[in-house]
């Protein structure tokens, strides 16, 4: 992620926008467990699984992502950041 935002906005700012993006998130731990499901999951992209179930386990209610379509089988509702934003009257 960093180096896209370094491309975007530049090297010095790029470690800014995460850390305040932190301060309104919350971080799921990645257990044996979750690398476990990961790794016997039908995902092409083992990060892409990581992802799922950790937002499965912390109970997550949504999952934003640039690429829905590795999240074909999802069980929760996925969404572009575009559209989440819409989705909440910012956009």
């Amino acid at each position: 992620m960093n180096q896209v935002l370094a491309k975007l906005i530049g090297a010095d700012n790029s470690k800014d926008k995460p850390r305040k993006f932190k301060v309104i998130s919350e971080i799921s731990g990645v257990d044996e467990s979750i690398v476990g499901k990961g790794l016997n999951s039908a995902f092409s992209d083992f990060e892409d699984s990581l992802q799922y179930y950790c937002a499965l386990q912390a109970k997550c209610s949504i999952i934003i992502t640039r690429n829905g379509k590795d999240f074909k089988d999802s069980r929760l509702p996925v969404m572009t950041a575009g559209e989440y934003l819409a989705s909440v009257g910012m956009q």
